[in-house]
């Protein structure tokens, strides 16, 4: 084609310039209105000027229209008029990019995810060649990450995204095509899942990232079942799975119709919850249900009573009895599935685990000393550097270090505290503060806890013992087990100064070291 006319076109979207017709965006009558609304007449915005020669080699939609136009379908200018029905006037940028799209063929640099799946909605409406397609490159594009889609003849130069396109992706879902329908669009949506696990990456990741945390809140609920339900995303066990899955409901319960809720929880695998989710938490979780599922206790619609003790009762069994329990289950679909289920992804390192750094203020130790009477016991909670306000969550539990102070002894410890997370004890819940199902019970972790001390110019470590896997009570007053705790500092009774005997592990003003999360012995 003529430079010249490759270059002039785009200039005349929107241009008086030999215009012939024009659009005018409209109410869609087809739209159920309120009574008494005049919305049935609303005109959005004035008309488009448009040239039938464009629109009717871009557009099989305007196309027939055209054919169909009466010789006195003008309006009081002379031009004749396209009404392009419309949901509401928000929907007027979408509609103009689409034409825009018949005389330039490119997508408006600098748009949103869901400024392109408006674009794509309308654009198949309109039956605009080509941008459909276009869009769905553009999308493809900006979930992997391009800074510079200039490589596609259909895509202008675009900024980095804010937030990430793959979230953004899944929160309009109501402006997705059907993927089964539309395969171009199928596609991006399995590249969506996929790369929606890789900004995941795993429950510990999840549950551990305040940043990542949040994000995990605010997705809706088709996004979490993608993740959840995804091969591919790793944990540590499937008990912070469970917890994650708990998080999302706590907040976002009142959003999920009861169907929702209940894939949601059918892509939990239960039959690979840990000893104390599969014979503590989960059959309180189906009681809470059967008890009152609308209540914010009853959220668990994955499995009631019985297939949560049949759930128990085989994942404790030994492999024949297994083989025997999977014929069985043939009538109990739900409870098969969780049988047949595969292990996911190890999230924790096998060589050297998983580490975060943890640390106690001088001003929190310093009040702790100063109220120490002898015989008297003073706990130091210590936070992790990366704003953990719960402690760490692993194994589905939350895990707090502690420094503990005792009045008149000359060593201090290092325990953790193994703590319930909230999401786990909504109000009415048997799990809850009210109930007096958990007083105790004992909960594995292996682990590696370090506190760090100076010695000279160097800072070395000392390290308590490895659990193979050791025990710590959880309970709601939080009561604490030792894990093999090191002797910290001597505790000086009547120092000048009170903190003297801390020096050692005084550095940059506190008492600092790592947790270290360990794959558990065999």
């Amino acid at each position: 084609m003529n430079r010249d006319v490759l270059r002039g076109l785009p200039e005349l979207f929107g241009s008086e310039r030999h215009a012939d017709c024009e659009i005018t965006f409209c109410w869609d009558a087809s739209l159920p209105i309120a009574e008494g609304s005049a919305a049935s007449e609303a005109v959005f915005g004035p008309p488009l000027p448009a040239h039938k020669v464009v629109l009717d080699l871009a557009s099989e939609h305007f196309r027939n229209q055209f054919e169909l136009w009466a010789p006195v379908s003008a309006t009081a200018g002379g031009r004749p008029q396209l009404r392009i029905p419309l949901g509401n006037e928000a929907e007027v940028p979408a509609a103009r990019a689409a034409i825009r799209f018949a005389y330039t063929g490119e997508v408006p640099a600098g748009s949103s995810v869901r400024q392109v799946l408006e674009l794509r909605r309308l654009a198949d409406y309109m039956q605009i060649s080509d941008c459909v397609a276009a869009c769905d490159e553009v999308l493809a594009a900006k979930l992997s990450g391009s800074r510079d889609a200039g490589a596609s003849s259909h895509v202008e130069e675009e900024a980095p995204q804010q937030p990430p396109a793959v979230l953004e992706l899944f929160e309009s879902e109501v402006l997705w095509p059907d993927p089964q329908a539309e395969p171009s669009f199928g596609a991006v949506l399995v590249n969506g899942k996929r790369l929606l696990v890789a900004h995941f990456r795993n429950s510990l990741a999840a549950l551990n990232t305040p940043s990542i945390a949040e994000q995990l809140l605010a997705l809706p609920a088709v996004a979490l079942e993608a993740l959840l339900g995804s091969d591919e995303f790793g944990t540590d066990n499937e008990a912070s799975v469970l917890l994650m899955l708990a998080e999302w409901m706590w907040t976002n319960r009142d959003k999920a119709e009861p169907a929702v809720r209940q894939r949601l929880c059918r892509t939990v695998r239960l039959a690979l919850l840990s000893r104390p989710y599969l014979s503590l938490i989960l059959p309180v979780l189906a009681t809470d249900h059967e008890k009152d599922p609308e209540a914010p206790a009853g959220w668990f619609s994955g499995a009631d009573v019985l297939e949560a003790a049949t759930v128990a009762n085989f994942a404790s069994a030994a492999a024949r009895e297994k083989e025997r329990m999977l014929s069985a289950a043939e009538e109990l679909p739900a409870v098969l599935e969780s049988f047949k289920a595969s292990p996911r992804p190890q999230c924790i390192p096998p060589s050297g685990g998983l580490t975060f750094s943890w640390h106690v203020p001088k001003e929190d130790l310093l009040q702790a000393v100063r109220q120490l009477q002898p015989g008297s016991v003073q706990d130091v909670y210590g936070s992790f550097d990366d704003q953990l306000q719960h402690g760490v969550f692993a194994w589905g539990f939350g895990w707090r270090v502690c420094l503990q102070l005792i009045g008149g002894q000359s060593t201090a410890g290092v325990y953790l505290n193994c703590v319930l997370p909230t999401a786990l004890t909504p109000p009415g819940s048997r799990l809850s503060s009210e109930g007096a199902l958990t007083r105790t019970t004992a909960v594995p972790i292996s682990a590696r806890l370090v506190v760090h001390r100076r010695q000279g110019a160097a800072v070395r470590d000392v390290k308590g013992t490895l659990s193979s896997p050791e025990d710590f009570v959880n309970d709601q007053q939080q009561q604490q087990q030792q894990q093999d705790a090191a002797a910290v500092a001597a505790v000086a009774a009547a120092a000048a100064d009170p903190l003297a005997a801390w020096v050692e592990y005084l550095t940059d003003g506190k008492v600092s070291g790592t947790l270290t999360l360990l794959l558990p012995s065999s």
